[in-house]
């Protein structure tokens, strides 16, 4: 399934749909106006009820998954029927155009991104150290700046490097700690697009400091369209494309990673707890930013990221922020250009 969190004008507070065909399938809705048609009552229940809310929504697990197939059902036999289905007079099926589709979880819990891929790792000028073989190494972003779909990509003030960043990375069902990867395995509820947007200049400039990334990372953060559920997944063969107003920049797969997803969920429990609706991302696949590429957005650009079976996370590119007289410091007056230069 592809789950989605939309609003529309008759739902106005966010919302778990599932992406069905050319609709969005509400199933808590479809679920109480089949029952209140069967039994010609209010659509009020003791029945199972769908959770609303992504994150409780991979909480309630198989139970939760099997209720949203029988919604979906329920909207085909509708739909064949000619039936409009309707929840206090609400819709319970809406056109795509209709709704607004919202980052998966708008606001995830934590947020950490790994570098797996060391394609990425050598394609970005660095050294490999050999920390790298031995644990999947992240840094955590800002849950605050995290937009969905459409939405632009701010473009901070201090930067004259923008970067968008392919990934893609999964959502936690559930919580624990000192996990195995075989227990860990168990608790990833599906995977969506991740874009990490950075800001190139400072973030090397400020990380030659070998602390961070912050300003480089901490000011916008893409995801979407959808979480794909792990039953549709197979996380070492979904292909990714990078396009940049309608041409296509980068393509890879998730094959060549130094971790499985239930090994970097495992290492990020070790002495530490983790819990339901966490997003741990896999880092950027080989080639997949404009750094490895030397080629780079500009405002107004039009920047798709696409991953086989999630769809595609589409999003312009803003223009540069110009901030308010005296914000910042004045010590800090620009950082240099990043180039990496590749022989052929």
């Amino acid at each position: 399934m592809r789950l989605v969190t939309y609003v529309s004008g008759s739902s106005p507070q966010p919302r778990l749909g599932v992406l069905h065909e050319d609709v969005v399938v509400d199933p808590s809705r479809v679920l109480r106006a089949e029952r209140a048609q069967r039994r010609g009552e209010a659509a009020s229940s003791t029945a199972p009820e769908v959770p609303a809310e992504m994150v409780a929504f991979f909480q309630g697990g198989a139970q939760a998954r099997g209720l949203a197939r029988r919604a979906l059902e329920a909207a085909d036999l509708a739909a064949a029927r000619g039936d409009t289905l309707t929840d206090g007079g609400v819709p319970a099926v809406l056109a795509q155009d209709d709704v607004r589709l919202l980052a998966p979880v708008p606001r995830p819990r934590r947020i950490r991104d790994y570098l797996t891929y060391n394609d990425h790792a050598a394609g970005s000028g660095l050294a490999v150290p050999p920390a790298f073989s031995a644990m999947p190494i992240c840094y955590k972003c800002n849950v605050e700046t995290v937009i969905g779909p459409d939405e632009p990509l701010l473009w901070p003030s201090y930067t004259a490097q923008l970067d968008f960043e392919l990934e893609l990375g999964f959502f936690t069902s559930g919580g624990g700690r000192d996990l195995t990867p075989e227990e860990a395995a168990g608790l990833i509820a599906g995977v969506t697009i991740f874009n990490d947007v950075s800001a190139r200049d400072i973030q090397f400039f400020e990380m030659s400091l070998t602390i961070g990334p912050s300003k480089g990372k901490d000011f916008c953060t893409a995801m979407g369209p959808c979480v794909l559920t792990m039953d549709e997944v197979d996380e070492w063969a979904v292909r990714m494309t990078a396009s940049v107003n309608g041409e296509v920049w980068a393509s890879g797969t998730t094959k060549d990673r130094q971790f499985s997803f239930a090994e970097v969920l495992a290492w990020a429990s070790l002495d530490e707890t983790v819990y339901p609706g966490e997003f741990l991302a896999l880092g950027t696949v080989g080639g997949g930013c404009g750094l490895e590429l030397d080629r780079w957005i500009q405002p107004g650009d039009v920047v798709e990221l696409e991953a086989s079976g999630v769809g595609v996370l589409r999003n312009p590119v803003g223009e540069r922020r110009r901030p308010p007289e005296g914000a910042g410091l004045p010590s800090y007056t620009g950082s240099p250009e990043v180039h990496v230069r590749h022989d052929h």
